[in-house]
């Protein structure tokens, strides 16, 4: 049996990382992708948090433009001290 990703329902991927006023972010289609990519911006810094979370494109009210969703948070990390401790699932707001 084959798992449904992401990319079977039109779903993407959102990362993002913060560091003070600093931060980086990336989409992609593939989960695993994602978590490392995050992971990767995050190593960058000394502090900071980052998350991955699902999101899919939407019409806006206004004809062509379109705007996203977010859905839910699949995996949390935040950075203290140059180490990492990544969760399952969010806890964004308990890593600023």
């Amino acid at each position: 049996m084959i798992g449904v990703t992401a990319q079977d329902d039109g779903l993407f991927l959102v990362w993002e990382v913060e560091s003070g006023s600093d931060g980086k972010s990336g989409v992609t289609k593939d989960e695993v992708v994602a978590e490392k990519d995050m992971l990767s911006a995050l190593a960058t810094f000394r502090h900071g948090r980052g998350r991955v979370r699902y999101a899919r494109l939407a019409p806006a009210a206004r004809g062509t433009i379109y705007d996203h969703r977010y859905g839910s948070t699949l995996v949390t990390a935040h950075r203290t001290d140059g180490v990492t401790i990544s969760v399952v699932g969010d806890a964004w707001e308990d890593t600023q």
